[in-house]
């Protein structure tokens, strides 16, 4: 969790930077389409691709926005656990499910992937921090849920 957090807190200092200094950013991340411009202020979060935890007894993880499907899956098997609702395309990740809300067969059941998510967190574009869920800054939550990236 020490690596994750200093990840976000070096993430959250370069976004404030741009802020500050009124400067355009692009996010980059595993997924992202490559591009012919070239960018120099690049918010680079394509490290942010590790299965944090698994709890089998809550039946939830804590997982970044890059984790591809097939990784999570293979994360959660050993706890008897797998998420609800599983894209069918193994390269789709957990950041890129929750904003593009995607769907599988179990979303019948489950609704969207998005759906099943509790939180996020969320570096907001002066820098701060926040965590998103139902009970608290649930704008945000589900407004960022199917915004694909936007």
């Amino acid at each position: 969790m020490e690596r994750h957090n200093q990840i976000l807190q070096d993430i959250a200092d370069k976004i404030r930077d741009f802020y500050k200094l009124r400067q355009p950013y692009r996010v980059f991340s595993s997924s992202t389409r490559p591009r012919h411009a070239t960018d120099t202020n690049i918010i680079d979060i394509s490290m942010l691709s590790q299965v944090i935890s698994v709890d089998s007894a809550q039946r939830n993880c804590l997982v970044e926005p890059n984790v591809p499907m097939d990784r999570l899956v293979e994360a959660t098997m050993p706890f008897g656990i797998i998420p609800p609702v599983v894209m069918e395309f193994p390269g789709i990740t957990a950041g890129g499910g929750f904003a593009g809300t995607s769907g599988e067969s179990s979303s019948f059941r489950h609704g969207f992937f998005n759906e099943t998510v509790n939180s996020v967190e969320m570096i907001l574009g002066n820098g701060d921090t926040i965590r998103a869920s139902r009970e608290e800054h649930e704008d945000l939550f589900h407004g960022a849920a199917g915004a694909a990236g936007t």
